[in-house]
């Protein structure tokens, strides 16, 4: 069966699907509350922050077609092991299907009040369940629809508040900007950029583009221009068109229903919070499933586990990623728990992944010559240092601030599959195949 080709534009919108969800509908109101009138500053600062973190990986997909995303990457440049450790665990992360889902069930009560979030949040994760089970042509058109409706109804709500700014909202020394000083600042900043990053998750689907050596990078590029002017007014009209003591901690949703009437604001929940929720919690279907099937192709887990349906799908891992974002829901845990027990987890992986991606100019033989950008050692070398001592630090304080509990039963889970990883690689049930073009 062929499979279906992304284009450029088919990746930005996936790419601003998988980026636009909780942040910018739940977190800006946290940020006014740390910073004030200075919170718009702050998301521009963690955009800066998440592209230099994806920056490595940005150049690398100049060189190479990467099948399985990451994986790929940690498979070709560091052993056997440790990418089959980095696969599997990478799984895990899927709990975050519970916060997407959640979240979108919170907005959703406030117009259905009758029907609890919990089980708007079963049906909304069941439906895009359903969705990426037709394929990713059935995917792509309908991330392509959500994400420009999204992106027009937060411009819209943007360019709004950059109309109606208070009349000393472009000078950064009146009184509220910086309210928290520099460590407020910071937080606002740290509490941002976790959703500033997700969209280079897109490189999993490298062995679907058309071109990818070509429109990988450069929608990696597009995305965080986009997220300046988005992310930008958004977090402008939320901080400088009403007294920061009305916004702070408060939902961008709440916002909107002080300048609009019943109506409208009720209409923006279902193309703003409800959009940006649904295109995230729709693309990491598909980010997610991709590597899953190099890693069972390698041997890692059982053959039968990626079994392809007629759309060319392996619907066994969507199945796998739906119950697991389902375990949270049904166990009633909070945002912040299943937040605690994923960060720790991210952050182990997003640093393997940059080692490796330091490595591939000697690892993988022709890559170096052959990227499309013809950038120096020192820059690519320079942005690893630098994305790694981000990385780092950030999995420095997700430590500081875990649960002690989740910590500890994340570490565990960590362990078993390691040892999961060596029993296999011992019964010499692993066979790493070559999953990387120089195309």
């Amino acid at each position: 069966m062929q499979k279906e080709k992304l284009g450029l534009w088919s990746l930005v919108f996936m790419g601003l699907g998988n980026v636009i969800g909780a942040g910018v509908v739940t977190y800006i109101g946290v940020a006014v509350g740390h910073t004030g009138r200075s919170a718009w500053l702050a998301y521009l600062v963690a955009i800066l922050l998440g592209f230099l973190v994806n920056l490595p990986v940005i150049f690398m997909t100049c060189a190479v077609r990467i099948k399985g995303g990451n994986y790929t990457c940690v498979s070709a440049t560091m052993g056997d092991v440790l990418a089959g450790f980095f696969g599997i665990s990478n799984l895990l992360q899927v709990f975050l299907f519970a916060n997407f889902a959640l979240g979108m069930g919170s907005y959703l009560t406030i117009v259905f009040p009758a029907i609890p979030a919990k089980v708007w949040g079963v049906i909304g994760l069941t439906l895009f369940m359903v969705i990426n089970l037709l394929g990713l042509k059935t995917l792509s058109r309908f991330q392509n629809i959500m994400s420009v409706v999204l992106v027009g109804s937060l411009l819209a709500i943007g360019v709004y508040g950059v109309a109606h700014g208070l009349p000393d909202s472009m000078d950064i020394m009146q009184a509220g900007y910086f309210s928290g000083g520099s460590g407020g600042f910071y937080q606002a900043v740290m509490v941002l950029f976790m959703s500033t990053q997700g969209y280079i998750m897109i490189a999993a689907l490298s062995d679907n583009c058309k071109n990818p050596t070509r429109d990988l990078p450069l929608a990696n590029c597009i995305i965080p221009l986009i997220l300046v002017i988005i992310y930008g007014t958004v977090g402008f009209a939320m901080s400088n068109v009403l007294p920061v003591e009305e916004t702070a901690n408060q939902t961008l949703v709440a916002v909107v229903g002080y300048f609009f009437n019943p109506v409208i604001t009720t209409i923006f929940i279902f193309v703003g919070p409800v959009m940006a929720l649904s295109s995230t919690m729709n693309a990491f279907f598909s980010l997610t499933e991709r590597p899953m099937i190099a890693v069972t192709k390698d041997g890692w887990l059982p053959a039968p586990v990626a079994a392809l349906n007629r759309h060319g799908i392996a619907w066994k891992f969507i199945l796998v990623e739906y119950l697991l974002g389902l375990i949270p829901i049904l166990m009633d845990l909070s945002i912040g728990t299943i937040v605690s027990n994923t960060t720790f987890l991210s952050s182990v992986g997003n640093i393997i992944v940059i080692i490796g991606t330091m490595l591939f100019p000697k690892r993988l033989e022709g890559a170096w010559e052959n990227r499309t950008w013809k950038f120096p050692m020192w820059l690519f070398m320079g942005s690893c240092v630098l994305a790694l001592a981000i990385r780092v630090f950030m999995m420095y304080q997700s430590v500081l601030t875990a649960n002690s509990s989740m910590l500890i039963g994340s570490v565990i889970g960590l362990v078993v599959i390691l040892g999961w990883c060596f029993l296999r690689k011992k019964q010499g049930l692993v066979n790493v195949e070559k999953s990387w073009e120089l195309k």
